[in-house]
């Protein structure tokens, strides 16, 4: 007993129950790689030749001047692109270079209120001449989460964190060809992001055909890419940097995530599709909505919401009632077993050995093989005195708990827990 007593003064002194990174974000939203087209200056070039845009599952970004050239004097083509999901940043007011003595707060700020009174809450940016310096980055990220640049092959990868303020992108020019284009976009289906800087379509200047353009966002689409404006990939690949690290917090009956954003002008939502660890078989749900999972066992949830939960007690009805059924039917002829369990409490060196992570709260992960098993549970009061013991379904700590505390009374308990052939033996504190 005196054994038990001193692994209780352990278990309580690990009292905070929290674990690292239960979700993971799947990269580029499903697909092999992301593909962005942007179009500078806001040219009616680009809003009168990409028209078939309309018949492609596609969004392209626009960076647009509000004081000058054609958006200025007309904006309402560029405001119709908008209304089907395509994306207008911000490209200044009057297309200064902005490490050459511009008023940045004039030319980033002055453009973004002007967008925001048109409707257009623009949370990216690319620099005219793609001319930057720390002190305009500095500027940039007043107003912006993201900022484009260009000088290289417009590529950037999942794992290490880019420089938010200098995005690179591949310039179309023209002497550029679609051959070189194609490969771009082919290295970007292994795992990459690729971006294109465009400016007039089959008019104005570096001019890139209808035909050319055309092509590129077909064979972007034909390559399985994500082809998504360039905030909204950018704000899936920034989020997945916040999401991927937040720890969560037991709960009672699962565990919560929260986050905080990256960003005070992310985009208003940002869908994220993710896998939760220890979610299977439990209710995920965001500001009391639920999150359904897809056909692929992954979530798409809300990054924006800031936060994430995961209960155990709340199964689907279908699902409660098979884990009851299962439960019953094994229960009856595995009687025999119960009268077998041991009645001693856990050793201090049994207690010691299991991890912190798995000492303090309902460990949400999967314990076990995919799906559920036989589990054989001990539950102990905080004196060491059994309190019951039993076989029962699950695949997890916590649905195992989940099965086992019906008739205890409220109270801190500590559960030992392990497959009915004696593996896999775990002990966790619990609370009902």
């Amino acid at each position: 007993m005196e054994c038990f007593k001193t692994s209780l003064c352990v278990a309580f002194s690990l009292a905070v129950s929290t674990f690292a990174g239960p979700i993971t974000t799947v990269p580029w939203n499903g697909h092999p790689g992301a593909a962005t087209f942007t179009f500078d200056d806001g040219l009616h070039s680009q809003t009168n030749n990409l028209t078939f845009l309309d018949n492609m599952d596609a969004k392209v970004t626009f960076f647009v001047c509000t004081g000058t050239m054609d958006f200025s004097t007309n904006s309402q083509p560029h405001l119709n692109y908008a209304k089907k999901g395509h994306e207008i940043g911000n490209h200044t007011v009057n297309h200064k270079n902005l490490t050459q003595g511009a008023d940045l707060n004039s030319e980033i700020g002055g453009a973004a209120t002007k967008l925001r009174s048109m409707g257009l809450e623009a949370t990216s940016l690319a620099t005219p001449y793609c001319a930057q310096n720390a002190t305009v980055k500095n500027a940039i990220n007043q107003e912006h989460f993201i900022s484009r640049g260009c000088g290289g092959g417009g590529l950037t990868g999942w794992d290490s964190e880019p420089d938010w303020m200098q995005i690179d992108s591949h310039y179309w020019q023209a002497s550029s060809n679609v051959a070189s284009f194609k490969s771009s976009l082919d290295q970007a289906a292994s795992g990459k992001w690729h971006v294109q800087l465009n400016h007039g379509v089959a008019g104005n200047w570096d001019v890139i055909s209808t035909a050319d353009i055309k092509t590129l966002i077909e064979y972007a689409v034909s390559k399985k890419l994500w082809v998504a404006s360039f905030s909204t990939v950018g704000a899936y690949l920034r989020a997945h940097f916040t999401i991927d690290k937040a720890a969560a917090t037991n709960t009672a009956n699962g565990f919560t995530v929260k986050w905080t954003s990256p960003h005070a002008h992310m985009p208003k939502s940002v869908p994220l599709r993710v896998k939760i660890q220890g979610a299977q078989g439990k209710t995920v749900s965001q500001k009391g909505k639920e999150i359904k999972p897809n056909s692929d066992s992954t979530y798409t949830i809300e990054f924006m919401a800031l936060e994430l939960e995961v209960s155990g007690e709340a199964l689907s009805s279908s699902s409660s009632k098979q884990v009851k059924s299962s439960s019953s039917s094994v229960a009856s002829s595995s009687s025999s077993k119960l009268a077998e369990s041991s009645s001693s409490a856990p050793s201090s060196s049994s207690m010691q050995s299991s991890s912190s992570s798995e000492t303090n709260g309902i460990a949400p992960r999967i314990a076990f093989e995919s799906g559920a098993v036989m589990v054989h549970c001990q539950v102990f009061d905080a004196n060491g005195q059994l309190m019951m013991s039993k076989n029962v379904m699950a695949g997890s700590a916590s649905e195992a708990w989940n099965n086992v505390k019906a008739g205890l009374m409220n109270g801190v308990y500590f559960m030992r827990y392990g497959k009915i052939d004696g593996r896999n033996t775990q002990i966790i504190q619990v609370r009902k």
